[in-house]
């Protein structure tokens, strides 16, 4: 539902001129926007009769538009012109006030600069730098978790923020990997040539074993002529375990993946021809009959043959 007010019958119906300020004067006074300089004002309402949109008007076409939730706090605010095109900033911001997302545009609707999630904490979740085309999501304590830039290189992280794993770019379908204890020690650097893991120039044969600080193990693998053998598994870097599989005489015994929060996203298992996945909850997506029906390799972890 809508109206188009105009300004001198907002100022007495919608704001309750003379009395004390409601919340979403308050509101809009802390975000800069002053109704005395629009012409009309567009607004649309909940079921419960609380306003849920502003739409400020200076040109027909041209308005800035601010959500607000059913407290009267406000939840978002966008440019807008052309009717339906974003410029300038667009900001999400959570119940509590404490920005939630923050994005910008330029005159042609496409985004530019820094697109940030926040937690609700005021620490990053996420960032993507357009110019850069580089992607960092952080952990719960704002520490780099996982970084990415477009067609050169992508790092996961330990939750102090060193790095894990890294791999860079050479050509495509190569790329150079390092693997790091939690402490920042370089344990292996080699090279990924179609998922196949060379060492100077050579087939690598030998054991890669990451460590945490507190001793534990955070990567395991026994590399065969260039390519996992026996058992093989890995761990995020908060510590939850991130896969496990096993591989004998270069075929896949069975592949189990984890989601972050620990509980399981897939387990594909070549003796019983299934493959099954859950959502983070827990609840079950499908289970499959792989020995009649294809089912891609999902890659949880970096570039190896067999995930």
């Amino acid at each position: 539902m809508k109206k188009y007010i105009l300004l001198s019958v907002l100022v007495c119906l919608l704001f309750s001129c003379g009395k004390k300020k409601t919340t979403i004067e308050n509101e809009l006074s802390a975000i800069g926007i002053n109704k005395a300089n629009y012409n009309v004002i567009d607004t649309f309402f909940y079921k419960s009769k609380k306003i849920k949109t502003l739409r400020f008007f200076k040109e027909k076409s041209d308005y800035i538009m601010v959500g607000f939730y059913e407290s009267g706090k406000k939840k978002s605010i966008a440019n807008i012109k052309n009717t339906n095109q974003c410029f300038d900033k667009f900001i999400d911001w959570y119940e509590s006030g404490k920005p939630k997302w923050v994005r910008q545009y330029d005159n042609h609707g496409k985004q530019i600069g820094k697109n940030i999630n926040f937690r609700e904490n005021g620490t990053f979740e996420q960032e993507y730098d357009n110019d850069t085309k580089e992607s960092t999501d952080y952990w719960l304590n704002g520490k780099p978790k996982f970084k990415y830039i477009e067609n050169v290189s992508q790092s996961y992280h330990y939750d102090n923020g060193s790095l894990m794993e890294k791999y860079t770019q050479k050509i495509k379908g190569e790329s150079y990997v390092e693997y790091f204890n939690e402490n920042g020690d370089l344990v292996f650097s080699g090279l990924y040539k179609k998922r196949i893991l060379f060492k100077d120039n050579l087939r690598y044969n030998g054991k890669i074993i990451c460590y945490f600080n507190n001793g534990k193990i955070s990567h395991f693998e026994n590399i065969v002529n260039g390519i996992p053998n026996g058992k093989f598994y890995a761990y995020y870097g908060n510590g939850n375990l991130k896969y496990e599989s096993e591989v004998k005489n270069d075929e896949e015994i069975y592949y189990k993946a984890y989601y972050e929060n620990g509980k399981v996203n897939l387990i594909r298992d070549r003796i019983k021809n299934t493959f099954t996945q859950w959502d983070e909850k827990g609840k079950l997506i499908e289970q499959v009959d792989i020995s009649v029906r294809f089912v891609p390799v999902i890659s949880v972890g970096p570039c190896h043959p067999f995930r």
